[in-house]
């Protein structure tokens, strides 16, 4: 982030004395060298006008309130608070509280729960492990990054052509239009922008017109039908196998499927294929022949062993580096289908290059060799 970033935060405590102690004590310090800057409230009912109002990076609730009022519902008001927060935006959360028993069971990486007392050094180490997992950083280039986009849209486009957006009869088109113009400025260029903010080396390192593993994937899948290029997982004892979907998705809508059984193929783990465990024998200095072997499976180029039968998946986030092989196909029900765990969806154009691969392959027809010497001969004689 630049170097002029202060980060949000928002303190509710029914106790105002606390609020300014707290507001004191964080203001005094600092988060990835950067400056604090607390708001404090003394109701709950008010946070979530507030988080309407501004965006906060982080959020440090009260769990209850005064002692002398025993209700039920009081004991729950930051939890309370908490579902109303999950339920409209993300940020993270810090139970600040004199009653932890009431909230341990919540905590996690982005929910942490901070005893109150007399030192509040505490409460300062569960800040900045909050922001050690670098999802603030993310949430601010998101937000950043899609206003960004949409505030140029109006001023430069729908600006100009108000007249025409007049003249439709709803706002069908232009909720079309910028949607996609949002879908396509969140590319290859601008995830590598976010990886720099982030402080990471993708956006340092990655070469021109290259992908990013991960930008094969789209994790979890967000359709509610499978698609063509869904990776579905089932464990066998210790063993996960993974298999690919090559039905094509428009046999499989929900509520409309015309297929009674769908088309899988198996993905083996790339750590046991014989390029690679040649290539792994061989570091730290594998030969040319052997490096070559490997980057050509990777690359899912065409060889004379291979014929198209294997396409190559980079291994991603929970994923392993998989090879889809497509002499190990087979038929299940959709009942079957949904017993496996759908894990990911390939993303355009990686699901209709591994259905164009696949029908490459299932649909070759072999010849006998032409006799290239004879031709040559023959276009020796006409140079004659």
């Amino acid at each position: 982030m630049s170097e002029t970033t202060t980060w949000q935060l928002l303190f509710v405590d029914d106790d105002a004395e606390i609020c300014e102690i707290i507001k004191e004590f964080l203001e005094g310090e600092r988060i990835q060298e950067s400056e604090i800057k607390v708001e404090t409230l003394t109701e709950f009912k008010s946070a979530m006008n507030e988080l309407e109002k501004r965006r906060y990076d982080l959020i440090i609730l009260d769990v209850k309130l005064q002692q002398h009022n025993e209700k039920i519902e009081d004991n729950q008001a930051g939890i309370n608070t908490l579902n109303e927060i999950r339920q409209r935006r993300f940020i993270p959360v810090i139970f600040y509280t004199g009653l932890p028993h009431l909230v341990n069971h919540l905590e996690d990486n982005l929910i942490k729960v901070v005893t109150k007392g007399p030192e509040t050094e505490n409460l300062m180490i569960a800040v900045n492990d909050i922001f050690a997992t670098r999802l603030p950083v993310i949430n601010r280039a998101i937000i950043r990054h899609v206003e960004s986009i949409q505030r140029d849209y109006m001023w430069d486009f729908v600006l100009k052509h108000w007249e025409q957006f007049q003249e439709l009869s709803d706002g069908t088109e232009l909720a079309y239009l910028l949607a996609r113009r949002l879908a396509l400025s969140l590319s290859g260029p601008e995830i590598q922008q976010f990886s720099r903010e982030l402080g990471g080396e993708l956006g340092t390192s990655m070469p021109e017109n290259k992908v990013h593993p991960v930008e094969y994937y789209v994790m979890p899948p967000i359709n509610a039908s499978p698609l063509t290029g869904d990776l579905y997982c089932k464990q066998n004892g210790d063993v996960t196998d993974y298999w690919i979907l090559l039905t094509p998705s428009c046999d499989l809508v929900k509520g409309r499927e015309k297929a009674d059984h769908v088309l899988m193929a198996h993905c083996d783990l790339l750590s046991v294929q014989e390029e690679y465990e040649e290539w792994k024998t061989s570091l730290p200095e594998p030969k040319k022949a052997v490096r070559k072997k490997l980057k050509h499976l990777l690359e899912n180029s065409p060889n004379p062993r291979q014929q198209d039968r294997f396409q190559f998946l980079p291994g991603a986030f929970i994923l392993p580096d998989l090879l889809v092989d497509f002499q190990q196909i087979r038929t299940v029900t959709p009942e079957k289908l949904d017993e496996m765990e759908r894990v990911a969806s390939l993303y355009s154009p990686f699901a209709e290059a591994l259905l164009s691969r696949f029908v490459r392959y299932f649909g070759r027809l072999g010849t006998p060799d032409l006799d290239i010497d004879c031709v040559c001969e023959k276009l020796r004689r006409g140079c004659d």
